[in-house]
């Protein structure tokens, strides 16, 4: 079961990372890339923390299940 939660956390992260990627590369200069990705990383990490949290269930990360 927390295998469920560890691939939705990873798959929310990727698609997460790859987005900030896309828009930082696209439609910023190259003058404030390192500042962007310096404040990005909180929201990078944030949002597929928060998303996996909110869409478990208990029983996904109940350990007496193993």
């Amino acid at each position: 079961m927390l295998l469920k939660f560890t691939i939705r956390f990873l798959s929310v992260l990727l698609v997460v990372l790859s987005l900030a990627a896309i828009i930082i590369h696209f439609f910023f200069s190259s003058k404030f890339t390192t500042d962007l990705w310096i404040l990005m990383v909180p929201i990078i990490l944030g949002v597929p923390i928060l998303i996996s949290v909110v869409v478990t269930h208990d029983a996904e990360l109940d350990i007496h299940n193993i």
